[in-house]
């Protein structure tokens, strides 16, 4: 009888013998670095990542009437978003290669290279000259950035995830692996309340002036001691114990050669959680800005809203997954957030106040949660540690690249075109019924391969 939390990758399970991470806990030494080290390790390059992406989209409004002036507003919203959205073509790339990277010299060397590699295309979007200024060149050295960032960005979940779950002592991994989701949550959720501050305290002519750099010089400000604690924490021990017989193996190889049909389906259930990461955490205040008429200041309450769910709750379903498996929380917020995600539009369309956006958007936080919290440690199990690392990276950006990172730019065309402000929900919905297919396409090969070593 399987246990609920199965790992594809070694088709065993969390306590039996077979299963990647049975063999792994065999190799782990007796000292362990503490577990908040760990954690702040693998999650504030993550954060740092989510930070910068949710204040460029928080910002596109300001950010296209500097670098992507246009006479007409909207197609100057629709560069600065689609510049956005281009970036996430490098997320495949880095994905491949850091991915490989993490997989060949470590998950610390990598994370150390891809927090570097952000905080460049962080700073060059804080100093870089307007249009006015600077002519052609202003759009071109954003879109630079963006794509170095969407580069660095497709090795980031892989290797962080890989980190904590290789350290996570017993069974914890659920537990551990959300702060992932956490670290996501944290970042929006300073995003937002930079956002709010912004706006409270400048005038609109005045953010479009200047003071739109003021969130990435911030952001900036989390390198240093990033890259600092990435460089002196200890690599995770099941690479210790056999990455070395990797090292000089080809993890995408390995992975195209034996995990084709898994990669599909995981990318089919992990799209539910790029669509509302993007349309819920990051897209969500230019959606109440330009559709409902809310306020500026009012509509990253809700973004927050959502960020803090994430921080308190993901946690929570995490640990209850390593208790209770993962596949019944899975399914229940597929359902749950693919019921809901109709009428909460529908609401929040209707009353059009702060309010009801707020309490919409965080009733869909709770729901996406509960599906989303147990999800970096259900992927992780899919894949040994020879190849994790690459594994979780293809699947994360392309999912991204896919559903998530054209989504801001996808729904302004769409409304625009249609007229119709449930298009976000429509959306979300169609990655649910995605999700469902994928789970049960995933958990179908499992038991198939299982069968087939009995």
């Amino acid at each position: 009888m399987m246990n609920d939390n199965l790992e594809p990758g070694g088709l065993g399970t969390n306590s039996g013998a077979g299963g990647p991470f049975a063999r792994e806990q065999t190799h782990h030494t007796t000292r362990r670095m503490s577990l908040t080290k760990v954690v702040l390790a693998a999650s504030i390059g993550n954060a740092l990542e989510w930070y910068d992406l949710a204040v460029y989209a928080f910002l596109a409004i300001p950010i296209a009437k500097v670098f992507f002036p246009a006479h007409n507003e909207l197609v100057s919203l629709l560069i600065a978003l689609g510049t956005f959205g281009a970036s996430y073509f490098m997320r495949p790339l880095g994905a491949l290669y850091l991915g490989s990277y993490g997989d060949r010299h470590g998950r610390k060397a990598a994370m150390t290279l891809t927090i570097v590699l952000m905080g460049i295309g962080t700073l060059i979007i804080a100093v870089a000259p307007g249009y006015a200024v600077a002519g052609l060149a202003a759009p071109l050295l954003i879109v630079a950035a963006k794509f170095l960032q969407g580069f660095s960005a497709g090795g980031e979940f892989g290797s962080s995830v890989s980190f904590l779950v290789e350290h996570a002592p017993g069974r914890t991994r659920g537990f551990l692996a959300s702060f992932q989701i956490v670290g996501v949550g944290l970042a929006n959720t300073l995003a937002s309340l930079v956002g709010v501050a912004l706006n409270h305290a400048f005038t609109s002519a005045e953010i479009v002036a200047w003071a739109w750099r003021i969130p990435f010089i911030l952001g900036l400000v989390i390198l240093p001691f990033g890259w600092f604690i990435r460089k002196k924490v200890d690599e995770s021990p099941s690479y210790h114990a056999e990455g070395r017989t990797v090292e000089t193996s080809s993890p995408v190889t390995s992975i195209m050669k034996t995990a084709k049909m898994r990669i599909v389906s995981a990318v089919g259930l992990y799209c539910l959680a790029a669509s509302t990461n993007y349309l819920l955490g990051v897209y969500i205040p230019t959606y109440a800005i330009r559709e409902l008429g809310v306020p500026a200041e009012s509509a990253f309450w809700g973004a927050l809203g959502f960020s803090l769910v994430q921080v308190f709750v993901a946690p929570l379903i995490g640990h209850l997954s390593d208790r209770y498996g993962r596949r019944r929380f899975i399914a229940s917020g597929i359902v749950l957030v693919a019921l809901a995600v109709i009428p909460a539009f529908q609401i929040m369309i209707a009353v059009r106040s702060p309010s009801a956006l707020i309490a919409c958007v965080v009733g869909l936080g709770v729901l996406v949660t509960i599906f989303q919290g147990p999800i970096p440690a259900f992927l992780s199990e899919c894949f040994p540690v020879e190849t994790r690392t690459t594994g979780l990276a293809v699947i994360h950006n392309l999912n991204f690249t896919i559903f998530g990172g054209f989504a801001p730019l996808l729904m302004t065309t769409l409304i625009s075109a249609t007229s119709d402000r449930l298009v976000p929900a429509y959306y979300t919905l169609l990655t649910a019924v995605l999700a469902v297919i994928g789970l049960w396409s995933l958990m179908t090969g499992i038991k198939r391969e299982n069968s087939a070593l009995r």
